[in-house]
């Protein structure tokens, strides 16, 4: 039953009716002209996120996550400026994936197609500089900054003709390849405990090397053929690729310097156990026999061992040796 607007009920027409092409019983309601404003149904359903979106999403979260963690590590251990530029990279890299997010969720301009591109380039720039500064190497900040300023202004060319566009994906993978395998090269090379410690990281970012060599002659071959779809596929494997290789490169840094800092702990507990031990001291000279059997000063011994020594005087060596020459004693404070 329903009202209509002079006031009297009116019945509505409810019937059964199998007019849809499922065959099955549906409800038909017949609902009157002057009621159907209020009756209206939404017209148009949210479309849903990319997958590409969904990555860059996912890709965003997890860089997130590895920064946030390295930097509370850091915060809490203060294990210096090594460290420091691996978070930099680490939260560079994060917005990077930031910038992927809002260019394909932003209007279509609103993010220049080049600012995420040229922030994955100074992620990987900084990763060099901290492979430079762990292995104890001088920083080559100015070859470093050339590349990147390089890569810019080819992308920037890039963007003003249409025509080679298409050869985006080759540039970026070449230069992207070239920085991780000069990092890898960097750790492979520093000294046998670095290298030992930083292992696992050489290893990821020789294979990031190999894998954009790769790319580039996949995007080559997809530039030459004019595919569509082999273009995607590779764009496709970048993007997968990015959350990969910063799980495995973040962590394998924070396990190095957990594990720099465990052998740390166990020296100085070494140490404090060997100092609390007795000493083979001479009777004569008071030199410290060490563990290689040699007979060293106890100031150069405790040195070693991380004890500061300082020196004074006491009070028999003053009368000693000032007495005797009418000399003013030395005040012991």
């Amino acid at each position: 039953m329903g009202m209509n607007p002079y006031g009297s009920r009116q019945r509505y027409a409810v019937w059964p009716s199998n007019c849809l092409s499922d065959g099955g019983p549906h409800l038909r309601f017949t609902i009157p002209h002057h009621l159907s404003a209020t009756c209206a149904w939404p017209t148009s359903i949210p479309a849903p996120m990319s997958q590409e979106t969904v990555i860059y999403l996912v890709n965003l979260l997890i860089g997130v996550i590895l920064a946030g963690v390295l930097s509370q590590y850091w915060r809490l251990e203060a294990s210096g400026q090594s460290l420091r530029l691996w978070i930099v990279a680490a939260w560079t890299l994060a917005a990077a994936d930031l910038f992927f997010v809002g260019r394909s969720m932003l209007p279509q301009g609103m993010v220049p197609r080049f600012l995420p591109t040229i922030t994955v380039t100074c992620g990987h720039a900084l990763l060099l500089l901290a492979a430079q500064h762990t292995a104890e190497r001088p920083l080559q900040k100015r070859p470093i900054t050339l590349i990147v300023v390089s890569h810019l202004l080819l992308l920037l060319i890039m963007r003003a003709v249409p025509s080679i566009q298409g050869w985006r994906a080759v540039s970026n993978s070449l230069v992207w390849g070239a920085l991780s395998l000069a990092a890898a090269l960097v750790l492979w090379r520093s000294g046998h405990r670095m290298r030992e410690l930083m292992r696992f990281p050489a290893m990821v970012m020789g294979f990031q090397a190999v894998f954009h060599a790769s790319r580039s002659l996949l995007a080559t071959q997809a530039v030459v053929d004019s595919s569509a779809v082999q273009s995607a596929a590779v764009q496709m494997l970048g993007d997968v690729e990015v959350s990969l290789f910063m799980v495995a490169l973040f962590v394998g840094v924070l396990v190095a310097y957990l594990r720099q800092g465990n052998a740390d702990l166990r020296t100085a507990l070494d140490n404090v156990h060997q100092l609390s031990s007795m000493l083979p001291l001479c009777a004569w000279c008071n030199k410290v026999r060490d563990d290689d059997g040699y007979w060293r000063r106890i100031e150069e011994y405790l040195s070693e061992h991380k004890v500061s020594v300082t020196h004074s005087m006491c009070e028999s060596c003053a009368t000693k040796h000032f007495d005797e020459f009418g000399a003013d004693r030395p005040v012991s404070k």
